[in-house]
């Protein structure tokens, strides 16, 4: 069981309801680490969506932490038709793949069984199903990411004709519905302010986008647990996310290369959940190893000698750089990961931004082992003071005092006479 969140007690409890698409796990920790915090404070309910049986190993951990947890399945088909049925209108297809009206009408019943007092809802995908219920009671939506500037950035990395139009027409897609949720949720969260700052959000509402940053669960990722393995490389990712795709085709095809002719001897395993074929054909080729769907990262990240993260597109905050550095785990990273992150190239780990560089890094890090010691040193205290997870529920919290706090305001504008909801 993982180590319980301590955060500060609130005046009064709220019955919380998270719509989530996906189930809360260490795969997807920050839905899961805001749950187990605010579970001290509040009642929290989860109504989330499974889309594959290796969610199940997750739901009964979750559990202990909900007053009431429904998990709705999806079938891949109707999802498909959900897309299908999409092509040609303004909703994003990542969005439609997730629709389901089941989960829609159990939290409008929820809603109108008067069992919510605040609404979070968890990333673009959980708009459709909550939109007919935001209004009626205080909704805070957390938008984890910029999508719309991930689009953009993917399609400037793809030679493919027919992905750059799909991402050119999913990042408008995007950048439209971020912009109507700003007017629709009475507070918005999100992971980095490099992503608050490319939210097209109007400006007149920019006041209500708070920025509540990933933490690391510093109790399962504990310092040197695992001794370290000279020669390995790792790096650890949600493969069916296509940035982490991307970045082990990349690193695979353009860094290793210069690595293995410079340093043969070095291995490189490639770990997480659903790669896809592009990335499983990698395995056993010139000592690369894929592994996935392991049940927990911790082992196989704590062992490396050097954690990577090679990505060229993304948003929001790189959880693999946090949780290398809480295990005791040197990295180099691109630059464009560690936007967002008050880190210092030198200090807490190596930046590299093409193979060559890379590569060298590699090299260093392989020859000189004062500078891993710094690194592994200075990045651990670095996530032990920014990024603790109660710190963050902290200010999610603040952002749901000023959510009901507008709604006490609204209220009494519209209606002078009635109660004033729990805060």
């Amino acid at each position: 069981m993982a180590a319980r969140i301590s955060c500060p007690q609130a005046a009064v409890a709220m019955k919380i309801l998270f719509v989530i698409p996906n189930v809360p796990s260490f795969i997807r920790p920050r839905p899961l680490n805001f749950i187990r915090g605010l579970s001290q404070m509040h009642e929290v309910s989860v109504v989330c969506l499974a889309s594959n049986q290796a969610d199940e190993r997750f739901i009964s951990e979750l559990r202990q932490y909900c007053h009431r947890l429904e998990v709705i399945r999806v079938s891949r088909w109707k999802s498909l038709w959900s897309c299908l049925c999409a092509l040609f209108s303004m909703t994003p297809l990542r969005c439609a793949y997730f629709y389901s009206p089941r989960l829609r009408d159990r939290v409008k019943m929820l809603v109108e069984a008067k069992q919510v007092d605040l609404i979070h809802a968890e990333h673009l995908k959980s708009m459709p199903m909550v939109e007919d219920v935001v209004g009626k009671v205080p909704a805070v939506f957390d938008a984890v990411d910029c999508l719309s500037m991930l689009e953009s950035r993917r399609r400037s990395f793809t030679k493919n004709p027919l992905v750059k139009l799909f991402s050119w027409t999913e990042s408008k897609k995007f950048a439209l519905s971020e912009a109507k949720v700003s007017r629709r949720f009475s507070r918005l969260v999100i992971s980095s302010p490099v992503d608050r700052d490319a939210y097209p959000i109007p400006h007149d509402l920019r006041e209500k986008m708070d920025v509540v940053p990933n933490g690391v669960d510093l109790d399962h990722f504990r310092f040197r647990e695992f001794e370290a393995q000279r020669n390995l490389l790792v790096f650890c990712a949600k493969l069916d996310y296509f940035p982490n795709a991307d970045a082990a085709l990349y690193f695979s095809r353009s860094v290793w290369p210069l690595v293995r002719a410079r340093r043969p001897e070095l291995q490189l395993e490639i770990i997480g959940s659903r790669p896809p074929r592009t990335v499983r054909q990698l395995d056993g080729q010139d000592n690369i190893r894929v592994i996935a769907s392991v049940p927990d990262v911790k082992p196989y990240l704590g062992r490396a000698w050097v954690a990577l993260c090679p990505i060229r597109i993304r948003a929001g905050t790189q959880l693999k750089i946090l949780e290398a550095m809480a295990v005791g785990v040197p990295m180099i990273a691109t630059s464009i990961c560690c936007q967002g992150l008050n880190v210092e190239a030198g200090k807490h780990l190596l930046v590299a931004d093409n193979p060559e560089q890379f590569s060298s890094a590699i090299e260093l890090l392989s020859d000189n082992a004062s500078l891993r010691e710094k690194l592994i040193e200075a990045g651990r205290s670095y996530v032990e003071r920014q990024h603790n997870w109660a710190d963050s529920v902290s200010v999610l919290s603040n952002s749901y005092k000023v959510a009901m706090a507008g709604l006490v305001e609204n209220g009494a504008r519209s209606n002078p006479r009635s109660p004033s909801p729990r805060i």
